[in-house]
């Protein structure tokens, strides 16, 4: 099913591109192809093609301070993670701030055939891994670059708090949920917060946020290449699986590889891992139903999700076989 985006599409023409390529490559004249890509609901993504050279451009609709924080995570990370190669980036331009990646080519994990479900779930684990080595001295939403704009207390656990203050306070989650199911999901929450990470001195790493079918490319010789980090923050890793999880039935995975791929790697999950992951996800979920514009697909996947991780708590196995394939209307 696809996914309403939320701020459409910044249409711009050949010229126009052209000038933004130029402040990055003074010597083009020309694009020889331009279009726009699929994929994420807030952001613009261009391929352009210059001779036999390709890159995305991509513009920041919504906030022009995640161009800068992507720009600061790049310089991070990419020798540490496959993520395509950040070739520009201009957080000042008007209207828009934008940056110009390196073009990967591949697939996207959800179009990746059945027979390669093993070799695809182990580089699953391996990228994870790779993400969460980065380890950082403090819990928070980036603000500046990657400096902590909003910080996580130690001993903390701001995924419980930050979803139950939406189930309880928003309007548009109450509306979108339904009063009853709103009800018992705080409940659920409050019942179950021992299951929500905590912020510890050696659990802090850097967390992508948003690690789904459509910012992760499969590539030719196998290997996953993670794009779009502008929701990344240092967090606890766990959030990262929640997000996958809730997509799982779009793509190939052995749930048993991927775990023992992210702990060959050096990753590290707790016990009941697999139930920490589904409940972490409501604070995805919950701040997601919170935002304008009305999104009626996915705001029913939304709640499919909530229902699914209440009703199959008890059974890791349903849980994780069921969970968001359940179509029933509340």
């Amino acid at each position: 099913m696809e996914i309403e985006r939320s701020i459409q599409n910044i249409q711009l023409d050949g010229n126009q591109l052209l000038a933004l390529v130029r402040k990055a490559f003074p010597n083009c004249q020309r694009l020889d192809d331009w279009k726009i890509l699929s994929g994420g609901a807030l952001n613009t993504t261009y391929k352009i093609q210059i001779g036999h050279d390709a890159f995305a451009l991509r513009i920041y609709a919504r906030d022009r301070a995640h161009c800068k924080t992507e720009k600061a995570i790049h310089q991070l990370i990419d020798e540490g993670v496959s993520t395509p190669k950040l070739v520009y980036a201009d957080e000042a331009n008007e209207p828009w701030a934008y940056s110009i990646f390196e073009f990967v080519s591949g697939v996207h994990i959800s179009e990746v055939s059945h027979q390669e479900k093993a070799s695809l779930s182990h580089e699953l684990g391996h990228v994870l891994a790779s993400i969460h080595k980065f380890k950082l001295p403090k819990a928070g939403v980036f603000g500046d670059g990657i400096a902590i704009g909003h910080p996580f207390e130690l001993g903390s656990s701001p995924y419980f708090e930050e979803t139950y203050s939406v189930l309880s306070k928003s309007e548009n989650v109450k509306f979108r949920l339904g009063e009853k199911l709103t009800d018992e999901a705080l409940a659920f929450v409050q019942e179950n917060k021992v299951f929500f990470p905590t912020v510890k001195k050696d659990n802090i790493c850097l967390t992508h946020s948003d690690f789904k079918p459509v910012n992760l490319l499969y590539k030719p010789h196998g290997k996953i290449s993670v794009l779009d980090w502008e929701f990344a923050h240092a967090g606890i890793g766990i959030l990262d699986f929640s997000i996958l999880l809730r997509h799982r039935h779009q793509f190939p995975l052995d749930l048993s590889v991927l775990e023992s791929s992210y702990t060959h790697f050096g990753g590290h999950l707790p016990t009941e891992w697999l139930r920490s992951a589904f409940i972490t996800d409501f604070v995805n979920i919950v701040t997601l139903m919170d935002t304008p514009p009305e999104r009626p697909k996915l705001f029913h996947q939304l709640k499919n999700a909530v229902k699914s991780t209440i009703h199959h708590w008890e059974s890791t196995t349903d849980l994780y076989r069921l969970g968001s394939t359940d179509r029933t209307d509340a």
